[in-house]
């Protein structure tokens, strides 16, 4: 009997994973096409300029800020079920943007599927993690975000082809990502329990995770310097065409899907020190680049690596996963999400307004080149190696062990 319990789950657990690839694969199709034409549509449609761009980012990271607060209040639902609800909401102020007429508005839209979005955000790690059950969290981790990139390569090829048979064809592209992110929403909810981590504690703040918590926070600088400034800067100084930034992000996608699960696997075996470094050491060159290059090919180089260098971000959870206690993990990367997003409320403001104020667009990659380097220090602080977790922690499986079977 035990035997076919034990069939039936692991045949549950193959099914989730299946789902759960699949889901997604559509969301970050979706999300793709919105942020493939999002930046070109700001200065198309709405006419914005960096200060804009910079005031309505801020706007849009609030809900991150908020992070630990609105998942502790969600703390009896599974974790499937709050990735489910931030789908719906992120799917629909996504395709709601379709409809904006005005700047106003769109902050609005804006603003609310960033809450849906950062529920998802949240939650997303830890799903993949319940499914690992404790073994290779970091290919596992490495191979979402690959799904993930090839997902953003079939989606920005979709986009660029668009863009040549339509011209100013962003109600289309806006309602096509809101749709994708709807089914994925539909699949979330077919998930078992083997991706729930099992009952949860609500707000968590220790001292032992300081240390990742002080990474999240620089994470999230130097995420809002490059994402926002980096194409922003392409776009409004170089005048690169929305063509163009879906063919460099296209090219980004292909490398990433390539590149990301091996560097899962390294952090699996190497641990989190050795390839954190290599990652900060990696972005105060390029902020470096951006700080002094003009030359627009150096720029595209230069965003390309970037994007490839931020998967080593797994490392992050990886070794938040190594130290964790049980039933904690949700709430710190919830924690950890609040701090990553004190900067992205702060910072894009903040960039924007030097840009603006001393009319150039590399003031905020040297604040970039700073942070980063605060950021290699701190990697040092990381243990050296693979060390296994102290508190060992156990996901819950769906069916009791046989002892508790046959004790009842």
């Amino acid at each position: 009997m035990q035997e076919t319990l034990d069939e039936i789950s692991e045949l549950r657990l193959k099914r989730d994973w299946q789902i759960y690839t699949l889901l997604t694969f559509l969301f970050s199709f979706g999300f793709a096409i919105y942020l493939g034409v999002f930046q070109n549509y700001l200065r198309d449609i709405q006419h914005s300029n960096a200060l804009g761009l910079g005031q309505l980012e801020s706007l849009r990271e609030i809900p991150g800020l908020l992070a630990a607060i609105t998942a502790g209040t969600l703390v009896a639902m599974a974790e499937t079920r709050v990735a489910a609800l931030g789908l719906i909401i992120t799917g629909l102020g996504i395709g709601a943007t379709a409809f904006v007429s005005g700047f106003p508005m769109l902050i609005a839209v804006t603003v609310f599927w960033s809450v849906g979005f950062h529920l998802w955000a949240t939650v997303s790690a830890a799903i993949t993690l319940a499914l690992a059950k404790g073994k290779e969290g970091g290919r596992h981790l490495g191979r979402m975000s690959a799904v993930g990139s090839t997902a953003t390569l079939t989606a920005l090829g979709v986009a660029w082809v668009l863009t040549h048979l339509i011209q100013n064809a962003y109600h289309i592209f806006f309602s096509i990502s809101g749709a994708s992110i709807l089914i994925a929403a539909l699949l979330c909810t077919r998930l078992s329990t083997h991706a729930a981590g099992g009952k949860r504690a609500p707000i968590i703040i220790r001292r032992e995770y300081s240390l990742y918590y002080l990474l999240m926070f620089l994470e999230g600088c130097r995420r809002q310097i490059f994402s926002i400034f980096a194409s922003f800067a392409l776009i409004l100084i170089y005048h690169v065409p929305v063509g163009n930034m879906l063919l460099l992000q296209l090219v980004n996608a292909l490398m990433i899907s390539s590149t990301a699960p091996a560097i899962g696997r390294l952090v699996d075996k190497k641990g989190e020190r050795g390839p954190l470094t290599f990652y900060s050491l990696g972005i105060i060159v390029i902020f470096l680049g951006y700080a002094t290059f003009r030359t627009v090919g150096a720029l595209y180089a230069l965003f390309l690596i970037d994007n490839v260098l931020f998967t080593f971000g797994v490392g992050f959870i990886t070794y938040l996963h190594r130290i964790v206690r049980p039933n904690e993990l949700t709430p710190c990367l919830s924690m950890g999400v609040t701090m990553n997003h004190i900067a992205a409320v702060t910072v894009p403001v903040g960039g924007a307004y030097l840009w603006e104020r001393f009319h150039n667009y590399q003031i905020p990659f040297w604040v970039g080149v700073g942070i980063a380097i605060i950021t290699l220090f701190a990697t040092r602080w990381l243990p050296l190696g693979v060390s296994p977790n102290p508190h060992h922690i156990q996901f819950i499986p769906e069916t009791p062990p046989q002892e508790e079977v046959a004790a009842s």
